[in-house]
């Protein structure tokens, strides 16, 4: 891809919405995200104006703090050769983008395709070329036919209905042995996820407290495995 690929996709996101470029700097690294400019407006205005389920609104439009996070964790770990990292619940692609800067193999996903402009928007301004892109949609029967040593995701936690899917998407398309790595706002309600999820994993939590400007932000970082991988 290349910048008219860019130009193009900018120009057809712009016809739907407003945006705006902006850094990110994670670990001594910037990187340019574009982002939506006016989330606030965008779900005032839906929400005014219809009947609309919150998990349609599109919060993937913001760099959530959980994203800064992971992104940080996965910049600090060493690169192997062959491990294949997969980003669910891309949204921007924050830390997957990190995660591909620092030389690490990521796939970035997300189950729509105007999220997925805006992905490849931001593979593109950060000119990491190696990245690639899919839709995954872990509500969908359909089983992946890649299966990856990390799955990663920041905030895909927060609509119950799609919790039965979400852990049976993850039994699926995690390799033996491997790790899965979720960060969310720890006042985050989810105990019913992790309730299905130990079913078949275990899990380790680090909390963290992180600031921006003059507030404070409480996430949760999750490294998970399947239980029989000792």
């Amino acid at each position: 891809m290349s910048s008219q690929d860019l130009e193009k996709i900018l120009k057809d996101i712009e016809k739907d919405y407003k945006t705006e470029i902006v850094p990110i700097t994670v670990s001594g690294r910037t990187l340019k995200c574009l982002r939506l400019a006016d989330l606030d407006e965008i779900i005032f205005q839906r929400l005014a104006t219809t009947d609309v389920d919150a998990s349609a609104l599109p919060f993937w439009g913001k760099i959530w703090e959980a994203s800064i996070l992971l992104a940080a964790y996965l910049a600090a770990q060493p690169v192997l050769p062959g491990r294949k990292i997969l980003e669910i619940g891309t949204g921007l692609g924050v830390s997957g983008l990190f995660a591909a800067a620092c030389g690490h193999e990521v796939t970035l996903s997300d189950h729509k395709e105007e999220i997925l402009r805006f992905i490849r928007a931001n593979v593109l301004l950060n000119n990491l070329d190696s990245v690639s892109t899919i839709t995954v949609d872990w509500t969908q029967a359909a089983p992946q036919q890649q299966i990856y040593d990390w799955i990663v995701g920041s905030e895909v936690v927060y609509h119950r209905p799609t919790y039965d899917a979400l852990v049976e998407f993850l039994l699926q398309t995690l390799k033996p042995h491997g790790t899965i790595f979720l960060a969310k706002s720890t006042s985050l309600p989810a105990d019913t996820f992790f309730a299905k999820l130990t079913q078949h994993f275990k899990f380790k939590r680090l909390d963290k407290v992180m600031r921006s400007e003059d507030q404070e932000f409480a996430v949760s970082l999750y490294a998970i495995k399947r239980k029989e991988d000792g």
